[in-house]
């Protein structure tokens, strides 16, 4: 059995607020930006991410695109800037992540095949780092879901497909577990969906 899960509200509490008032905060002290200006362009550069639905160019290829169109500054500048600050600043972005210790107690005893399928919003080293932030490693898990490796994002069911196409496998062997709609897509693709909240549920198949 291949078991996808989601990350926010699911491994980890659900702390939007939190989160992104820390983030984004970090990221205005960073870049010498007011708070609203960088948030408006970070945010403004990832919804227009998602819009495109181009299948030949990754999701931090086009991120990197449309923030450099969007502020008139190269993408290497901008390269740098997010690598340095997942590097450095973005590490205190654990003292707003609390890990939901049932489903992680449960990932670290399992023989299941594991598969991080959070939404690809950020580059492999934030993610490997939230990943630590739970309280768990990148060697869980045999595949892991970043904008370097991600061509979509949910609820967009290619996000699933891509997935399913990189690892050859067939969606009547996995499970989703997460908290959203945005989860509930894999089910487009045949993937069943488990709410992280049907705890009887998603626990039968790490006790199998």
């Amino acid at each position: 059995m291949y078991i996808f899960l989601d990350y926010d509200g699911t491994l980890v509490e659900e702390r939007s607020e939190e989160f992104y008032k820390l983030y984004f905060k970090l990221l205005s002290k960073k870049s010498k930006l007011p708070f609203e200006k960088i948030y408006n362009l970070v945010m403004e550069s990832v919804n227009e991410t998602l819009e495109n639905d181009d299948e030949n160019i990754t999701l931090f290829e086009k991120f990197l695109e449309i923030i450099s169109h969007k502020s008139s500054i190269g993408k290497n500048y901008w390269l740098e800037f997010f690598i340095d600050f997942y590097q450095n600043e973005f590490n205190q972005i654990k003292k707003v992540t609390i890990p939901k210790d049932n489903i992680i107690k449960k990932i670290k005893k399992t023989d299941h095949q594991l598969i991080f399928a959070s939404n690809p919003l950020f580059p492999k080293i934030a993610v490997e780092k939230r990943i630590s932030f739970a309280g768990l490693s990148p060697n869980n898990f045999i595949y892991i879901s970043h904008m370097e490796n991600s061509h979509f994002a949910k609820p967009n069911p290619k996000f699933f497909k891509e997935i399913l196409n990189s690892l050859n496998l067939d969606p009547k062997n996995c499970v989703m577990i997460g908290d959203s709609d945005f989860d509930k897509a894999s089910e487009l693709v045949n993937i069943k969906f488990i709410h992280i909240n049907e705890t009887e549920e998603w626990e039968k198949y790490f006790n199998d």
